[in-house]
């Protein structure tokens, strides 16, 4: 964390998305245009071609806001603690439902577990601190950036590409990242599948922000 953190101390500032996310392709362009430097050093630092990192960031950053992804944390956290009458998993919302690890933060939607995984944490075994620090890293929208670089590193080790060099991915290769990104173990599910393939059907409008 601390190697990213110096990184950043040499880029541009990021734009944030924690109050108003871009709505549209016109947003997603501006923003992905905003934050091309950090993208590209992001992408450089982890060995992928800096459009794979374009790529996932305009399949995710039209999310729900920063502060809806902090309501949600909090709610399923009450219920964890037995605050709350539900179990994290049966909450009465969809949206809501699911463990507190695998609450999403960041412009680049990351769970918690994830973004301890690429930052060194054993994510079964957080303690209250080392989550905060988690949730801040993810937050920050420089550091997120980062995070989910190396987070698309991690897939690509465990791919059957690993080994091909950036400049070398094919486009396939690039979409079954982007589904391994989305369903980690289970990139092969119909709901990873389909995003792999909207990361297609997006990439070249992705590609054409940094232009």
């Amino acid at each position: 964390m601390l190697d990213i953190r110096l990184r950043l101390t040499q880029l541009p500032e990021a734009e944030d998305a924690y109050w108003s996310t871009p709505s549209d392709a016109q947003d997603r362009r501006e923003w992905i245009a905003a934050n091309k430097e950090i993208i590209k050093a992001a992408a450089e630092r982890s060995g992928l071609p800096a459009d794979m990192v374009e790529g996932i960031a305009w399949q995710e950053i039209g999310g729900q806001w920063g502060w809806m992804d902090d309501g949600v944390d909090t709610i399923r956290q009450l219920s964890d603690g037995g605050r709350l009458p539900w179990t994290p998993e049966n909450l009465p919302i969809d949206r809501l439902a699911g463990p507190p690890d695998e609450t999403s933060f960041g412009p680049i939607a990351i769970q918690v577990r994830r973004g301890a995984e690429v930052l060194g944490y054993d994510p079964e075994n957080l303690t209250e601190g080392q989550r905060d620090t988690i949730e801040a890293a993810l937050q920050d929208p420089g550091q997120n950036i980062f995070i989910a670089s190396e987070y698309l590193k991690m897939l690509k080790e465990e791919s059957g590409f690993a080994d091909v060099p950036a400049e070398e991915m094919t486009r396939e290769q690039r979409q079954e990242l982007a589904a391994r990104y989305n369903g980690g173990p289970y990139w092969q599910n119909d709901q990873a599948q389909a995003y792999g393939r909207g990361f297609d059907r997006n990439l070249d409008d992705a590609r054409g922000a940094i232009k």
